[in-house]
């Protein structure tokens, strides 16, 4: 009867866990404090600090981006096409009667500008109307002596007669150009096309042959 007996004394039971044991560092681990010695304190500016985490600011992309300014020789070359395009297309639906006053709007200026211009240009120089023609050298032998013979002619290339004038004959020799003869025509007169030989013989003094130079010297040279 016993399994049915009432027990009046009632069981505690502790349902909490048991507390844990606080474990101990060893001795060896524990950090000591660090003797400061000296400091140095550096104060460093606002704007040198960096932030750590990038700040968007949306404020920003209101704002107009800035437009490049145009290129005023590209706006020119692009207007020039467009002209002519347009000129083009007028002179194409004009009349007869207009397009030929345009024409002649156009081409006057232009022929007034060449005529005003050739009252100011120089005159052109008309060709040389005497020329000497023909020139040759020769070395000889006269009485025992060397002589340079120089031959060539004087011919009128003109439509007037025209007056021979006297002859210089300049030997060039060692660089150096000198006027060894002159040849005197007188009075003659050459008729339009008409050409007259000349000559003349000079003392070569040694060496070899000499280049000569044939020119037309003034009115008032005389001969050596």
């Amino acid at each position: 009867m016993n399994a049915f007996r009432f027990n009046g004394t009632a069981r505690r039971m502790d349902l909490l866990p048991p507390d844990r044991s606080v474990r101990t560092a060893p001795k060896g681990t524990i950090p000591r404090r660090a003797d400061i010695v000296d400091a140095e304190f550096e104060t460093v500016p606002s704007h040198a600090r960096r932030t750590v985490y990038p700040v968007f600011n949306d404020n920003r992309r209101g704002a107009p981006a800035a437009m490049p300014k145009p290129d005023t020789g590209f706006r020119v070359m692009s207007v020039f096409p467009w002209a002519l395009d347009r000129f083009e297309r007028l002179l194409r639906t004009a009349s007869p009667k207009a397009f030929a006053v345009l024409v002649t709007c156009l081409c006057a200026p232009v022929f007034l500008l060449f005529a005003s211009l050739s009252h100011y240009q120089p005159a052109v120089a008309s060709a040389q109307a005497l020329a000497i023609n023909d020139v040759t050298t020769s070395l000889n032998d006269a009485n025992g002596m060397r002589i340079l013979s120089v031959y060539g002619a004087v011919e009128n290339r003109s439509d007037a007669p025209k007056a021979v004038p006297t002859l210089l004959v300049d030997v060039i020799a060692n660089g150096h150009r000198r006027t060894v003869s002159r040849i005197v025509s007188g009075q003659e007169v050459l008729a339009p096309g008409q050409s007259r030989a000349f000559s003349t013989r000079l003392l070569h003094t040694g060496g070899k042959l000499p280049d000569v130079a044939v020119s037309f010297g003034q009115p008032g040279d005389s001969a050596p």
